[in-house]
Order: structure tokens, then sequence, then C-alpha cells
């Protein structure tokens, strides 16, 4: 896409989007060089300004100070928050086997984000789906009709613009931004130390738990997002 998909939605809902995503993603590691860089570089192409961008970087350093109620709020009757929706997916789908508990936080979100049942299980499927199909590397052209779910995005009114390259609103603008960043940094010490951070992954699936805890960070800032109450007015 040679818009930023996420230009289509006003500045807020983009703030709130990011602001969600980068407390969930980065909640389980420590920023590492580079990925400061890549946040801004998101922020630059999503066309936010230097206050918006601030209030992202903030949720990237000290996630556990954001408090999700407004944000949510922001989101419940926007388009975007399908696309927020299907990145939490993935993320709790980061690892080999998605936990339980995990599952059934994702489940609430689904609530304080007025999406329905029908439309967070094609949500599912649609993560799954994209998994395999990446893996056997069979992507081509329009996604959803590949993959046998357009009808179901047109039938529960899922909005489909975005979902038709395989991947998640999270996973372009992040992979997007991966490239800006590394031409800037080629053949710098900076650059060497992001060829590594970004192999850590940021918006396209959160950091690798190094051991099972009994319960991680992410696991926490899920329950946390999951029992924000949440205006719908």
């Amino acid at each position: 896409m040679s818009k930023n998909f996420l230009t289509n939605f006003e500045k807020k809902e983009r703030v709130a989007y990011l602001v969600t995503l980068a407390s969930l993603a980065m909640a389980d590691g420590e920023v590492e060089d580079g990925e400061k860089q890549l946040v801004e570089t998101i922020c630059d192409d999503a066309e936010i300004d230097e206050a918006g961008k601030a209030i992202v970087i903030s949720a990237v350093y000290e996630p556990e100070k954001i408090t999700f109620s407004s944000y949510l709020s922001l989101l419940h009757n926007s388009d975007l928050r399908f696309h927020l929706m299907t990145d939490i997916i993935l993320m709790v789908y980061a690892d080999a086997e998605a936990e339980q508990e995990e599952l059934e936080q994702a489940a609430k979100i689904r609530l304080q984000l007025s999406i329905s049942q029908e439309q967070y299980d094609t949500l599912v499927k649609y993560v799954n789906t994209a998994k395999i199909f990446k893996e056997k590397g069979i992507i081509e052209g329009e996604f959803l009709k590949q993959a046998g779910l357009e009808e179901a995005f047109k039938k529960n009114g899922i909005p489909m613009e975005a979902f038709n390259s395989g991947e998640t609103v999270g996973e372009i603008v992040t992979n997007v931004a991966i490239s800006v960043v590394e031409k800037e940094l080629k053949d710098t010490k900076a650059g060497i130390i992001f060829s590594v951070v970004k192999e850590l992954g940021l918006f396209s699936g959160r950091k690798k738990r190094k051991k099972k805890k009994k319960k991680s960070k992410f696991g926490k800032f899920l329950a946390k997002l999951a029992n924000t109450p949440v205006s719908h007015a």
C-alpha cells in the first residue's frame, strides 16, 4: 500500500491504535537500540504530529503508566478497532501455542471494542489462515478471496481493504518503517544493531519469551486492557 492505511482515520484514532498496540507489543521486553527510531518512523509515516508521537513513545518506554479507557473509547466506533483486535490476536498467537488465559482476555477485549462474536471468530480465522499461507509461501494477489474468507468478511461487515495482503495493519506499518530505518542506518553501527533488533519484532508480533513465566507482562497488560471500563456513549 503506497499510502499508509492509518491516515484514513482521525489523528486521535491513529494515536489510540498505536499507543494500545505499543503498550502490548513492548510489555515483555526492554526497549532496544533502534526501536525508538522505528516507532518514530511509524508515527511519521502515519502523519502523527510531535505531540501524538510523544504519547506513543511514552507507551513504549512506560507502558505501565498507560490508562487504556480513553483510547478504547475512541476506537469502539471506528473501523480501526477491527485492525487493533486482529493485531492483538496475532500477538496472542505469537508463541507456538496460545495460552488459554490470554485467549479469554482477548475475547473480553472484543466486547470493549464492540466486536461481535462472529466478527471476532472471523478475525481469528484470518490470523491463523494467514500464518498457514505464509508458511507455505503461497500468498498471491487478494488474500481474502484466495483464502476463502471474502464472504465471511462481507457477511460480518468487516472492511476488507487492509486485510487483503494477508498481514495485519501492525505488520504492514512496521515493515514499511523497517525498510525506511534500514536505509537511514545503512553502514552505521546503529544499523548493525538495528538489523539484530528487528528480529525481536514489534507490532508484527510481541517479543519472544525466553522461558514460560508464571504470568508474563504481556498477559498482565492484556488483562488490564480486557478489564478496562469503556464508555460506549
